[in-house]
């Protein structure tokens, strides 16, 4: 269950007896991360599906740069086409649901949204027998569709309540709709395996009203989602199955509230003044910029660090002098050798052939969304806002009232959830949560203090900056 762009402090601000009794007899990690970039909806899922990060399932956000031209996920055509899974597929990346079905032939795997077709379809991937979101139809109603291979029984589609009145929802209708609609597959298929963006917990709650800054609409998408929690609960009761299923819930990002926004000239006056052009820009809580002429990133990411915007944290730019391309902070730049150690950890995983030429990273509370959205939060960048998510674990083989204050990474959701399942994550590159397991190997505990200790400095030093850039 992955709310879209839930903070970790959205817990526990009010009662949820279903989300709190999971929480009471589960495992709860509190410092949870993303561990990528960008640290958006698209690589987040698909991250959450594959175990792997962009550099290794191939998806780096909604825009880059491919054979000179601009990739853009945001199409719902691009989507429908496709794209998203060959491109998993060239990467040869397993799934969840690939292994799952690779271990369980017969098992089947569901996967679906809200209106976030770029969300359900790699939490699905290419191996999901159904995956599913919704769209306005011309009647003016909200209605669920399918990716084209991926299509439900029939029944499934037009089973009622799965149908919105109107495209016009009130707060919590699209999430509650994606819970209809996950049981109405349910009722049908007997999935095994069911995966579920949530799309409100992103927008509205938090770049239309900013997330944790309005905590009252926070209170209650958080008690909405509880009552979906329970009537998944119930259903599966009622099909004696609750016992037997294993609940994860985390998100694809983090949010921050947003205090100041960056104007989109700092970065294309920059790549003019050098000479070049920039085929695709993802701007975000940070500035991802794909050039034309790749030997002019020094000089961009000069540019841009001389015009000393408040709002800029730190820029690196692709040197490819070498055998192996890196990253390389620009002159000028001020942080911690900390700092700088984390971002470089975090821009490792945009490695993979097709990443950025320059990246600027903006503090925290600064964004390059246009200020014309008026956005109140945003995400993508690698501040700690933009990186801590909610993760916890609940169900068989699953160790009750535990609470995990080492990190961990979205890569190992895959990895634990199919383990937790008797599965082997073959091929995956993320780490088994051992704290949360019952059972678990020796060679698999060792893996598991490897990662806790690459990744607590790196934790560290995002925690210390974001809280002084937010005494700032």
């Amino acid at each position: 269950m992955v709310l879209d762009g839930a903070r970790p402090d959205y817990f526990g601000l009010t009662h949820l007896p279903h989300v709190d009794a999971l929480r009471a007899a589960g495992t709860q990690f509190n410092n949870a991360m993303d561990g990528i970039l960008e640290s958006e909806t698209p690589s987040g899922h698909t991250t959450i599906s594959t175990g792997s990060p962009p550099s290794r399932n191939g998806i780096l956000g909604f825009d880059w740069s491919q054979n000179d031209s601009d990739l853009s996920l945001f199409s719902p055509t691009v989507v429908r086409a496709g794209t998203m899974e060959k491109i998993m597929q060239a990467a040869h990346v397993p799934t969840i649901a690939s292994l799952y079905k690779g271990r369980y032939p017969g098992a089947r795997v569901v996967a679906l949204s809200g209106h976030k077709y770029y969300a359900a379809d790699p939490l699905g991937g290419p191996a999901a027998d159904a995956i599913m979101y919704y769209q306005g139809n011309d009647q003016g109603r909200y209605v669920p569709v399918a990716i084209p291979g991926h299509m439900p029984p029939p029944g499934v589609l037009t089973a009622p309540g799965v149908v919105g009145a109107s495209i016009h929802l009130g707060a919590g209708a699209e999430d509650d709709l994606a819970t209809h609609l996950a049981l109405s597959a349910f009722k049908v298929m007997h999935q095994r395996i069911t995966l579920i963006n949530y799309p409100e917990f992103d927008w509205p709650l938090g770049h239309v009203d900013g997330g944790i800054a309005a905590r009252q609409q926070v209170i209650e998408r958080m008690i909405a989602f509880d009552q979906d929690l329970g009537s998944i609960e119930r259903a599966y009761a009622k099909a004696g199955i609750l016992s037997k299923t294993l609940f994860v819930i985390t998100a694809d990002h983090g949010m921050e509230v947003v205090h100041r926004f960056i104007p989109h000239s700092l970065f294309t006056d920059a790549i003019t003044a050098a000479g070049t052009t920039a085929p695709a820009i993802s701007y975000n809580a940070g500035a991802y910029i794909w050039l034309a002429d790749g030997t002019k990133a020094e000089a961009v990411a000069g540019n841009i660090t001389h015009a000393a915007d408040p709002g800029i944290q730190s820029v690196y730019y692709l040197d490819t002098s070498t055998s192996v391309s890196h990253y390389v902070l620009a002159p000028g730049t001020n942080i911690s050798a900390g700092l700088d150690a984390a971002n470089q950890y975090l821009l490792g995983t945009l490695m993979n052939g097709h990443q950025p030429s320059v990246v600027a990273f903006c503090t925290s509370g600064a964004t390059t969304s246009p200020s014309t959205t008026n956005w109140k939060a945003d995400h993508g960048g690698a501040s700690w806002q933009s990186q801590h998510i909610p993760l916890i674990f609940a169900g068989p083989m699953i160790r009750s009232g535990v609470v995990v204050d080492d990190p961990a990474q979205l890569e190992d959701v895959a990895t634990t959830t199919l383990t937790a399942m008797g599965v082997r994550p073959t091929g995956m590159t993320g780490h088994v949560l051992t704290e949360a397991l019952l059972r678990s190997s020796r060679a698999g505990r060792a893996d598991r203090s490897q990662e806790i200790k690459t990744t607590t400095p790196i934790v560290n030093a995002l925690i210390a900056q974001d809280t002084v850039e937010s005494r700032g």
